[in-house]
């Protein structure tokens, strides 16, 4: 029973080790990022973009949102904005914003498509199949860019590249849940993904995908991830099995969060971590490994081989890890308040319910309707029936 014991705390020990050293190591990514200057030699004027923004809800700073992607000063910008309805409240603010900036190229459409697992992608699927540019550029509406940041993303897009993803940071927080939200986006995902970063990793992030349409054309096609309730590890996955590679943005992108609801956040954190599950395992299992609580509780097993109270180790373990992601919001300018020590427990918490939960369910809620997650091997989806946006004059 001893040798028993002093396996499992060995093998907590180096659980330990592990996750404690990625936490330092994606802390001083976040903390330095961007450490990478991956710009393509694009000689004269960049090429020419059409940009895609699904609309649906009047989502915390949408206006802000939409406005900061007008207002981008870029040569050639084509604006498609698409919505499943005629008329909602999102649409008549798209039209005032559009009306706002008569010089730039821009449409409203209409899209039905149901052709796809994502609704987003069905959203998206006859804007990007009639795009008048071979670069499309996707943005969700409640994403908000800084002055310039357009051509920075093009930039990227160097020979070998076929997806460029943005890092979404969350700002604006005005309820418990919404703190819970930007402990998860900021201080978890931000810092992985600025690490995965820092070493060359690219992740495709619905958020913000820059790519071409001949490339996903080779790749495909839009039918080839239509199966995908995650559109943007599909793209990926589909781009990198031609040859190309998906890189992380210099710049991040900034979504605002507003007075998000528990349930809100339950829905969108368990269709990522769902998504995860069946699209990128590795992620799913990491986010369990590198998350504080089994980390914690991994030192606290470790602990007896080193004389060490088991909860003091935890409670150091913790505290420490709070501390860290704490000053990483001061440096960063991330937001942080009174709330973030108890949206940090409570992050902890909520994500281990949801990863349980992503184990036993396929289906997840998206914008009020329930929507059926696959794999790859098990889609029977067949190509889409011919269909035409209808523009909203």
């Amino acid at each position: 029973m001893a040798t028993m014991w002093n396996l499992i705390s060995a093998a907590g020990a180096l659980w330990w080790m592990c996750s404690i050293g990625i936490l330092a190591a994606s802390a001083l990514a976040a903390l330095f990022h961007p450490l990478r200057d991956r710009r393509s030699s694009i000689a004269g004027a960049l090429p020419p973009v059409t940009a895609i923004i699904p609309i649906k809800c009047l989502d915390p700073g949408f206006e802000e949102a939409q406005r900061s992607f007008f207002a981008q000063e870029y040569p050639g910008l084509e604006i498609v904005i698409v919505s499943g309805e005629r008329s909602s409240p999102a649409v008549a603010a798209a039209r005032k914003i559009q009306a706002d900036f008569p010089s730039v190229n821009s449409r409203i459409l209409e899209s039905q498509t149901t052709v796809a697992i994502s609704p987003k992608l069905n959203n998206m699927w006859d804007a990007i199949a009639e795009a008048d540019n071979d670069l499309i550029l996707t943005k969700d509406s409640n994403i908000r860019l800084g002055p310039g940041d357009l051509g920075e993303l093009v930039r990227h897009m160097a020979p070998g590249v076929g997806l460029v993803s943005a890092i979404s940071v969350a700002t604006q927080p005005q309820s418990l849940p919404a703190w819970i939200d930007a402990a998860i986006v900021n201080c978890y995902h931000g810092r992985i993904l600025m690490l995965a970063d820092t070493v060359g990793l690219g992740f495709g992030l619905g958020k913000v995908m820059l790519f071409r349409a001949s490339d996903l054309a080779r790749a495909g096609g839009l039918e080839h991830v239509a199966w995908a309730l995650g559109e943007d590890a599909a793209l990926s996955h589909a781009l990198n099995r031609i040859g190309l590679r998906t890189v992380l943005a210099r710049h991040v992108a900034y979504r605002a969060l507003g007075r998000s609801s528990f349930s809100e956040i339950w829905e969108r954190h368990l269709r990522w971590m769902l998504i995860w599950r069946l699209q990128v395992p590795k992620a799913f299992i990491g986010a369990f490994l590198g998350s504080a609580i089994p980390t914690a509780l991994a030192g606290g097993l470790a602990g007896r081989l080193f004389g060490l109270s088991p909860a003091l180790v935890v409670s150091a373990t913790l505290g420490s890890w709070f501390v860290i992601e704490s000053a990483i919001c001061v440096i960063k300018g991330w937001p942080i308040s009174f709330w973030s020590p108890i949206a940090f427990v409570s992050r902890e918490i909520f994500l281990l319910l949801v990863w349980l939960r992503a184990w036993t369910t396929n289906r997840v809620g998206w914008s009020g309707t329930m929507h059926r997650a696959h794999s790859a091997r098990v889609s029977t989806l067949g190509a889409p029936a011919p269909h035409r946006a209808c523009q909203l004059d």
